[in-house]
């Protein structure tokens, strides 16, 4: 009988336990049920809006190439897809480009297209990357202050570069390929190398030496990098590296603008060319007497234009312009000097992370979607990120 009671007692014990344990645990449990569907809502926004970025082509369909009086305000509906592609996740260079903040030829801004995506209570980064990093051997971002050329050589009719190639995590890419096409003037000459190709090493860093015909005043660098059939581009800048006109590419057009801050001079179009997806340089425009204009202060803000009609269809990634010009007051240079200028600079080349919308997510509660997509005939990474708005 005695034991009987304490069975009783202690079975009243253990469902006491149990019970008070389901009610500290329910509460909890629901907690994270609850982060989970909110999570996975999440996830389903950002991937209807990656959607709509990567495979809609927006409306009116041509909305990043209607130029010269382009407004954000023609744009009813966001996305960034090629009218003209045959395939998914081809996406228009055109369309991309109206996204760099500071385009000369004007741009849309994040607030429109959070509206436009019906984002009202998020917040998004979208990043347009490389498929792999070529930087300066040290990691540094190669740009015009920070060049993988070796500038004391050019003296001796030199060229050496060193780069490093990396994927995004940092690992080195052995074997990767690069070529190489020098672009280069001595003031009166314009010269262009036939392409030297090499790979990097074990660690990731390629090295070359190209001999010079002559003592190189201005040199463009292109390098087109490959890994697997992949390959980006980097524009690398030797000596003076002036700017006294940018380039810009709007549908099957070339357009030069004045820069901010461009030196007065006189300037006279020589010669472009167009750096293609697959290495190629190819000679697109003989200037004329014509094709001259003046640049700087009071000069007007487009200073050159002309439509090839086809060009967008060969997917140019890199413009090459030789130029004729007076280096600025103060140089120790005198008289007209040919340079070499490439461009456009909002062209996703090889060392940019194109960045666009808000650049601070939150460390947790964001969702994050990768794609492969194509501009130009080249291969890159877009990368949507999505969060919703603090309370």
């Amino acid at each position: 009988m005695v034991n009987a009671v304490y069975d009783h007692i202690f079975a009243i014990i253990i469902v006491g336990i149990i019970f008070v344990s389901a009610c500290v645990a329910l509460p909890a449990m629901s907690l994270i049920n609850i982060r989970a569907v909110d999570q996975q809502q999440l996830r389903n926004i950002a991937l209807n809006v990656f959607n709509a970025i990567l495979l809609d082509t927006g409306e009116p369909v041509n909305w990043g190439s209607v130029d010269p009086n382009w407004s954000p305000e023609i744009v009813k509906r966001f996305g960034l897809a090629s009218a003209s592609a045959s395939t998914f996740y081809v996406l228009d260079p055109d369309k991309v480009q109206r996204l760099v903040e500071g385009n000369p030829l004007g741009g849309i801004n994040y607030t429109m297209v959070k509206e436009l995506l019906g984002l009202e209570g998020y917040e998004f980064s979208f990043r347009i990357i490389p498929p792999f990093n070529v930087t300066n051997v040290d990691g540094t971002k190669i740009d015009d202050n920070h060049s993988p050329i070796n500038e004391t050589l050019l003296e001796e009719k030199v060229l050496q570069y060193a780069v490093k190639v990396c994927y995004p995590n940092g690992e080195p890419i052995p074997n990767a390929v690069i070529e190489a096409v020098v672009v280069y003037t001595d003031r009166t000459n314009f010269a262009i190398e036939p392409p030297k190709f090499t790979t990097t090493d074990s660690m990731g860093i390629g090295r070359d030496t190209i001999n010079l015909a002559f003592k190189p005043w201005h040199i463009t660098v292109i390098l087109r990098v490959s890994v697997a059939n992949v390959a980006t581009i980097v524009v690398t800048f030797g000596k003076n590296p002036l700017r006294f006109v940018d380039i810009n590419a709007v549908g099957d057009s070339i357009v030069l603008t004045r820069p901010k801050d461009a030196p007065n001079a006189d300037v006279k179009l020589h010669k472009i060319y167009f750096f293609s997806a697959d290495g190629t340089l190819i000679s697109l425009y003989n200037g004329t007497k014509d094709d001259h204009f003046n640049t700087g202060e009071g000069s007007p803000f487009r200073l050159w234009n002309k439509t090839f009609p086809g060009l967008k269809s060969r997917d140019p990634v890199v413009f090459v312009i030789n130029i004729e010009t007076v280096p600025p007051k103060g140089s120790d240079e005198h008289g007209n000097q040919e340079m070499v200028i490439a461009g456009p600079y909002q062209n996703l080349l090889g060392y940019t992370v194109f960045q666009y919308g808000s650049s601070s997510p939150p460390e947790k509660g964001a969702v994050s979607l990768r794609r492969s997509v194509i501009i130009s005939g080249m291969t890159y990474i877009a990368e949507l990120t999505l969060w919703k708005e603090p309370p």
